[in-house]
Protein backbone atom coordinates (compact mmCIF):
# COMPACT_ATOMS: atom_id res chain seq x y z
CA UNK A 1 0.00 0.00 0.00
CA UNK A 2 0.88 3.35 -0.14
CA UNK A 3 0.80 6.45 2.04
CA UNK A 4 1.21 9.80 0.59
CA UNK A 5 1.94 8.90 -2.87
CA UNK A 6 4.83 6.24 -1.40
CA UNK A 7 5.25 2.58 -0.93
CA UNK A 8 4.79 2.34 2.74
CA UNK A 9 7.15 -0.21 4.57
CA UNK A 10 6.17 -0.75 8.35
CA UNK A 11 9.09 -1.50 10.77
CA UNK A 12 7.71 -3.64 13.52
CA UNK A 13 9.60 -4.44 17.04
CA UNK A 14 9.06 -8.03 17.75
CA UNK A 15 9.16 -10.25 20.51
CA UNK A 16 12.72 -12.63 19.51
CA UNK A 17 11.06 -15.82 22.10
CA UNK A 18 9.83 -16.58 25.19
CA UNK A 19 11.68 -14.56 28.28
CA UNK A 20 12.62 -15.85 31.56
CA UNK A 21 13.66 -13.24 34.02
CA UNK A 22 15.15 -9.89 33.17
CA UNK A 23 14.71 -8.88 29.56
CA UNK A 24 17.74 -7.63 27.86
CA UNK A 25 17.98 -5.96 24.05
CA UNK A 26 18.48 -9.32 23.01
CA UNK A 27 14.67 -10.29 23.41
CA UNK A 28 13.77 -7.61 20.82
CA UNK A 29 14.76 -7.38 17.05
CA UNK A 30 13.63 -4.43 15.07
CA UNK A 31 11.92 -5.79 11.40
CA UNK A 32 10.92 -3.82 8.63
CA UNK A 33 7.92 -5.50 6.16
CA UNK A 34 5.32 -3.89 3.54
CA UNK A 35 1.98 -2.46 4.81
CA UNK A 36 -0.85 -4.36 4.26
CA UNK A 37 -3.57 -2.70 2.58
CA UNK A 38 -6.61 -2.11 5.26
CA UNK A 39 -9.65 -4.96 5.19
CA UNK A 40 -13.15 -3.92 5.20
CA UNK A 41 -14.05 -3.00 8.75
CA UNK A 42 -10.14 -1.81 9.68
CA UNK A 43 -8.07 1.10 9.19
CA UNK A 44 -4.31 1.93 8.97
CA UNK A 45 -3.29 4.37 11.64
CA UNK A 46 0.14 6.19 12.04
CA UNK A 47 1.95 6.02 14.83
CA UNK A 48 2.65 9.06 16.63
CA UNK A 49 3.69 7.55 20.03
CA UNK A 50 4.12 4.49 22.24
CA UNK A 51 3.00 4.45 25.53
CA UNK A 52 5.81 1.30 27.75
CA UNK A 53 3.69 0.31 30.88
CA UNK A 54 5.07 -2.06 32.99
CA UNK A 55 2.34 -4.88 32.18
CA UNK A 56 3.52 -5.27 29.29
CA UNK A 57 5.98 -7.45 30.38
CA UNK A 58 3.05 -9.73 31.60
CA UNK A 59 2.27 -10.38 28.02
CA UNK A 60 5.95 -11.41 27.41
CA UNK A 61 4.86 -14.47 29.50
CA UNK A 62 3.24 -17.59 28.41
CA UNK A 63 0.65 -17.00 30.12
CA UNK A 64 -0.27 -13.70 28.91
CA UNK A 65 -1.46 -11.71 32.56
CA UNK A 66 -4.33 -10.39 31.56
CA UNK A 67 -4.07 -10.10 27.84
CA UNK A 68 -3.39 -12.95 25.23
CA UNK A 69 0.18 -13.52 25.37
CA UNK A 70 2.63 -11.96 22.55
CA UNK A 71 4.05 -15.21 20.90
CA UNK A 72 7.78 -15.34 20.01
CA UNK A 73 8.27 -13.94 16.32
CA UNK A 74 4.98 -11.43 16.83
CA UNK A 75 5.11 -7.66 17.25
CA UNK A 76 4.84 -6.21 21.20
CA UNK A 77 2.04 -4.84 21.54
CA UNK A 78 1.27 -1.84 23.97
CA UNK A 79 -1.38 1.38 23.98
CA UNK A 80 -0.35 3.70 21.56
CA UNK A 81 -1.23 7.18 19.96
CA UNK A 82 -1.86 7.86 16.47
CA UNK A 83 -3.74 9.26 13.17
CA UNK A 84 -5.80 7.64 10.77
CA UNK A 85 -4.04 7.89 7.17
CA UNK A 86 -6.81 5.25 5.30
CA UNK A 87 -9.87 3.84 6.70
CA UNK A 88 -12.45 1.28 5.37
CA UNK A 89 -14.18 1.54 8.92
CA UNK A 90 -17.38 3.37 9.47
CA UNK A 91 -16.43 4.77 12.72
CA UNK A 92 -13.38 6.38 11.42
CA UNK A 93 -12.59 8.98 9.17
CA UNK A 94 -8.83 10.01 7.74
CA UNK A 95 -7.14 12.35 10.07
CA UNK A 96 -9.11 11.27 13.41
CA UNK A 97 -6.91 11.18 16.29
CA UNK A 98 -6.78 7.65 18.24
CA UNK A 99 -5.88 6.05 21.14
CA UNK A 100 -5.77 2.04 21.60
CA UNK A 101 -4.31 -1.04 21.66
CA UNK A 102 -1.37 -1.53 18.77
CA UNK A 103 2.18 -2.62 18.49
CA UNK A 104 5.48 -1.18 18.71
CA UNK A 105 5.70 0.00 15.12
CA UNK A 106 5.14 2.71 12.20
CA UNK A 107 1.49 1.48 11.19
CA UNK A 108 -1.05 -0.39 12.74
CA UNK A 109 -4.35 -2.17 11.02
CA UNK A 110 -6.87 -2.91 12.69
CA UNK A 111 -10.51 -3.03 13.30
CA UNK A 112 -12.09 0.42 13.91
CA UNK A 113 -13.93 -1.05 16.83
CA UNK A 114 -10.50 -1.19 18.60
CA UNK A 115 -9.65 2.68 18.44
CA UNK A 116 -11.17 5.52 20.69
CA UNK A 117 -11.45 8.63 18.93
CA UNK A 118 -9.94 12.10 20.94
CA UNK A 119 -13.13 14.01 20.32
CA UNK A 120 -12.48 18.02 20.04
CA UNK A 121 -8.51 17.26 21.44
CA UNK A 122 -5.24 18.53 20.36
CA UNK A 123 -3.10 15.38 19.22
CA UNK A 124 -0.46 15.45 22.10
CA UNK A 125 1.02 12.72 24.19
CA UNK A 126 -1.10 13.88 27.40
CA UNK A 127 -3.81 12.00 25.85
CA UNK A 128 -1.92 8.69 26.60
CA UNK A 129 -1.12 10.04 30.62
CA UNK A 130 -4.19 12.62 32.69
CA UNK A 131 -6.60 12.43 28.98
CA UNK A 132 -6.15 9.02 28.75
CA UNK A 133 -6.03 5.33 30.08
CA UNK A 134 -3.08 6.37 32.87
CA UNK A 135 -5.87 9.23 34.18
CA UNK A 136 -8.66 6.88 34.15
CA UNK A 137 -6.75 4.09 35.58
CA UNK A 138 -6.51 6.64 38.85
CA UNK A 139 -9.55 7.73 39.03
CA UNK A 140 -11.30 4.28 38.66
CA UNK A 141 -9.01 2.72 41.24
CA UNK A 142 -9.77 5.37 43.95
CA UNK A 143 -13.04 5.86 43.17
CA UNK A 144 -15.03 2.92 41.91
CA UNK A 145 -12.23 0.18 43.43
CA UNK A 146 -11.49 1.87 46.49
CA UNK A 147 -14.55 4.12 46.80
CA UNK A 148 -11.86 6.56 48.60
CA UNK A 149 -14.33 8.92 51.23
CA UNK A 150 -13.62 12.28 52.82
CA UNK A 151 -11.10 12.01 55.16
CA UNK A 152 -9.50 9.11 54.15
CA UNK A 153 -5.71 7.65 54.88
CA UNK A 154 -4.40 6.80 51.86
CA UNK A 155 -0.67 5.05 51.11
CA UNK A 156 0.08 4.67 47.05
CA UNK A 157 2.74 2.73 46.11
CA UNK A 158 4.86 3.91 43.15
CA UNK A 159 4.19 7.29 43.80
CA UNK A 160 6.52 8.74 41.23
CA UNK A 161 5.33 6.88 38.81
CA UNK A 162 2.43 7.62 35.82
CA UNK A 163 -0.29 6.10 37.68
CA UNK A 164 1.01 7.15 41.06
CA UNK A 165 2.08 10.51 40.91
CA UNK A 166 -2.01 11.04 39.52
CA UNK A 167 -3.40 8.96 42.08
CA UNK A 168 -1.82 11.09 45.06
CA UNK A 169 -2.97 14.20 43.68
CA UNK A 170 -7.08 13.06 42.73
CA UNK A 171 -6.73 11.44 46.39
CA UNK A 172 -6.32 15.05 47.58
CA UNK A 173 -8.88 16.39 45.14
CA UNK A 174 -11.45 14.06 45.85
CA UNK A 175 -11.24 14.58 49.93
CA UNK A 176 -8.78 12.49 51.62
CA UNK A 177 -7.12 13.40 55.18
CA UNK A 178 -3.34 12.17 54.91
CA UNK A 179 -1.75 10.89 51.06
CA UNK A 180 1.77 8.78 51.68
CA UNK A 181 3.33 8.02 48.57
CA UNK A 182 6.10 5.12 48.24
CA UNK A 183 9.16 5.40 45.85
CA UNK A 184 12.59 4.78 45.22
CA UNK A 185 15.53 7.59 46.01
CA UNK A 186 15.66 10.99 47.29
CA UNK A 187 14.63 12.61 44.21
CA UNK A 188 11.55 10.30 43.58
CA UNK A 189 10.21 11.09 46.52
CA UNK A 190 11.01 14.69 46.64
CA UNK A 191 9.15 14.73 43.46
CA UNK A 192 6.23 12.93 44.76
CA UNK A 193 6.16 15.45 47.91
CA UNK A 194 6.97 18.62 46.08
CA UNK A 195 5.65 18.58 42.81
CA UNK A 196 2.61 15.84 43.36
CA UNK A 197 1.22 16.99 46.81
CA UNK A 198 2.20 13.62 49.04
CA UNK A 199 2.39 14.63 52.38
CA UNK A 200 4.96 12.57 52.60
CA UNK A 201 6.88 9.80 51.08
CA UNK A 202 8.43 7.14 52.29
CA UNK A 203 12.22 5.84 50.48
CA UNK A 204 12.08 1.98 50.16
CA UNK A 205 15.00 2.02 48.69
CA UNK A 206 16.68 3.67 52.24
CA UNK A 207 15.04 1.23 54.82
CA UNK A 208 15.04 -1.84 56.51
CA UNK A 209 12.48 -1.65 58.06
CA UNK A 210 9.27 -0.78 55.25
CA UNK A 211 6.43 -1.26 57.42
CA UNK A 212 7.76 0.40 60.26
CA UNK A 213 8.61 3.44 57.80
CA UNK A 214 5.21 3.80 56.69
CA UNK A 215 3.57 2.87 60.46
CA UNK A 216 5.54 5.98 61.38
CA UNK A 217 4.55 7.89 58.85
CA UNK A 218 0.74 6.90 58.99
CA UNK A 219 0.23 5.96 63.01
CA UNK A 220 -3.08 5.69 62.46
CA UNK A 221 -3.16 3.16 60.11
CA UNK A 222 -4.47 2.98 56.40
CA UNK A 223 -7.98 3.47 55.17
CA UNK A 224 -6.81 2.92 50.83
CA UNK A 225 -4.00 1.47 49.67
CA UNK A 226 -3.59 2.17 46.05
CA UNK A 227 -1.27 -0.87 44.51
CA UNK A 228 0.93 -0.49 42.06
CA UNK A 229 3.72 -2.36 43.33
CA UNK A 230 3.09 -5.87 45.10
CA UNK A 231 6.03 -7.52 47.46
CA UNK A 232 6.42 -6.47 49.97
CA UNK A 233 4.73 -3.01 50.02
CA UNK A 234 1.57 -4.89 49.75
CA UNK A 235 2.33 -7.21 52.89
CA UNK A 236 3.12 -4.01 55.11
CA UNK A 237 -0.18 -2.18 53.74
CA UNK A 238 -2.20 -5.36 54.75
CA UNK A 239 -0.38 -5.36 58.01
CA UNK A 240 -1.47 -1.45 58.49
CA UNK A 241 -4.75 -1.63 57.21
CA UNK A 242 -7.96 0.09 59.53
CA UNK A 243 -10.87 -1.19 60.07
CA UNK A 244 -12.97 -1.68 56.80
CA UNK A 245 -9.66 -0.51 54.82
CA UNK A 246 -9.76 -1.04 50.79
CA UNK A 247 -7.10 -2.12 48.63
CA UNK A 248 -7.42 -1.06 44.42
CA UNK A 249 -4.66 -3.60 43.09
CA UNK A 250 -3.85 -1.81 39.75
CA UNK A 251 -0.11 -3.62 39.47
CA UNK A 252 2.25 -5.55 40.20
CA UNK A 253 5.48 -4.15 39.37
CA UNK A 254 8.07 -6.17 41.99
CA UNK A 255 6.89 -9.42 39.89
CA UNK A 256 6.62 -8.71 36.40
CA UNK A 257 10.69 -8.88 35.26
CA UNK A 258 11.34 -11.73 37.62
CA UNK A 259 12.27 -15.67 36.53
CA UNK A 260 10.39 -16.45 40.04
CA UNK A 261 7.29 -14.04 41.11
CA UNK A 262 8.60 -11.55 43.80
CA UNK A 263 5.29 -10.91 45.34
CA UNK A 264 5.23 -12.25 48.52
CA UNK A 265 2.16 -13.95 50.31
CA UNK A 266 1.25 -11.28 52.76
CA UNK A 267 -0.99 -11.50 56.15
CA UNK A 268 -4.45 -12.35 54.61
CA UNK A 269 -5.78 -12.60 58.01
CA UNK A 270 -5.32 -9.13 58.42
CA UNK A 271 -7.97 -8.41 55.81
CA UNK A 272 -10.54 -11.05 57.84
CA UNK A 273 -9.53 -8.82 61.30
CA UNK A 274 -10.10 -5.77 59.35
CA UNK A 275 -12.52 -6.81 57.32
CA UNK A 276 -11.05 -5.22 54.77
CA UNK A 277 -11.28 -5.34 50.92
CA UNK A 278 -9.03 -6.10 48.43
CA UNK A 279 -9.89 -5.99 44.87
CA UNK A 280 -8.07 -6.25 41.58
CA UNK A 281 -9.04 -4.29 38.40
CA UNK A 282 -8.02 -4.15 34.56
CA UNK A 283 -7.89 -0.89 32.66
CA UNK A 284 -9.02 -2.79 29.48
CA UNK A 285 -12.95 -3.31 31.57
CA UNK A 286 -12.87 0.10 32.88
CA UNK A 287 -12.47 1.59 28.84
CA UNK A 288 -15.53 -0.41 28.24
CA UNK A 289 -17.67 1.42 30.30
CA UNK A 290 -18.24 4.72 28.46
CA UNK A 291 -20.54 6.46 31.16
CA UNK A 292 -17.87 6.36 33.33
CA UNK A 293 -14.86 7.70 30.93
CA UNK A 294 -17.28 10.48 29.61
CA UNK A 295 -17.95 11.36 32.66
CA UNK A 296 -14.77 10.43 34.54
CA UNK A 297 -12.89 12.37 31.57
CA UNK A 298 -14.89 15.52 32.29
CA UNK A 299 -13.54 16.14 36.18
CA UNK A 300 -10.06 15.40 34.67
CA UNK A 301 -10.20 18.07 32.27
CA UNK A 302 -11.89 20.11 34.96
CA UNK A 303 -8.68 19.49 37.14
CA UNK A 304 -5.97 20.33 34.07
CA UNK A 305 -7.83 23.25 33.17
CA UNK A 306 -7.55 25.33 37.14
CA UNK A 307 -4.13 23.60 36.99
CA UNK A 308 -4.79 21.21 39.68
CA UNK A 309 -3.70 18.18 38.45
CA UNK A 310 0.31 18.20 37.14
CA UNK A 311 1.41 15.35 34.47
CA UNK A 312 5.12 14.60 33.53
CA UNK A 313 5.77 13.06 30.48
CA UNK A 314 9.14 11.78 29.78
CA UNK A 315 9.30 11.22 26.07
CA UNK A 316 12.16 9.27 24.20
CA UNK A 317 12.76 9.76 20.46
CA UNK A 318 12.76 7.15 17.36
CA UNK A 319 10.98 3.75 17.52
CA UNK A 320 14.60 1.90 17.11
CA UNK A 321 14.93 3.17 20.77
CA UNK A 322 11.89 1.51 22.50
CA UNK A 323 13.49 -1.57 23.85
CA UNK A 324 16.51 0.39 25.69
CA UNK A 325 13.68 3.09 27.19
CA UNK A 326 11.47 0.02 27.92
CA UNK A 327 14.09 -1.24 30.01
CA UNK A 328 14.59 1.44 31.94
CA UNK A 329 11.17 1.24 33.45
CA UNK A 330 12.25 -1.85 35.60
CA UNK A 331 15.60 0.00 37.25
CA UNK A 332 13.86 3.01 37.98
CA UNK A 333 15.07 5.16 35.02
CA UNK A 334 12.26 7.00 34.16
CA UNK A 335 10.77 10.28 35.61
CA UNK A 336 7.47 10.57 35.05
CA UNK A 337 5.02 9.08 32.24
CA UNK A 338 7.38 7.19 30.08
CA UNK A 339 6.40 7.47 25.82
CA UNK A 340 8.35 6.10 22.92
CA UNK A 341 8.22 9.44 19.93
CA UNK A 342 8.02 7.22 16.77
CA UNK A 343 8.51 9.64 14.21
CA UNK A 344 9.71 13.81 14.64
CA UNK A 345 7.67 14.00 11.49
CA UNK A 346 4.39 15.55 12.23
CA UNK A 347 2.96 15.63 15.91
Amino acid sequence: MTVHGEAAINRQWLLRGRPVGALTLDDFALEPSPLRAPGDGEAVIKVHYLALDPAIRGFMNDSGSYAAPIEPGQPVRGMVLGEVVESRAPTLAQGDVVSGFGSWSDYVVAPGGQWRRAVGSAPNPDLLHRRGSIGLTAYYGLTRIAGIRPGDRVLVSGAAGAVGSLAGQMARLLGAGQIVGIAGGQEKCGRAVARYGYDECVDYKATADLEGAIRQAMPDGIDVYFDNVGGDMLAAAINLLRKNGRIALCGMISGYDKAVDATRPPNLWNLIVQTAGMRGFRVTDMLDDHAFVTDALAEIDGWIADGRLRGDLDIRQGLENAPAAFLSLFSGGNAGRLLVHVDEDGW
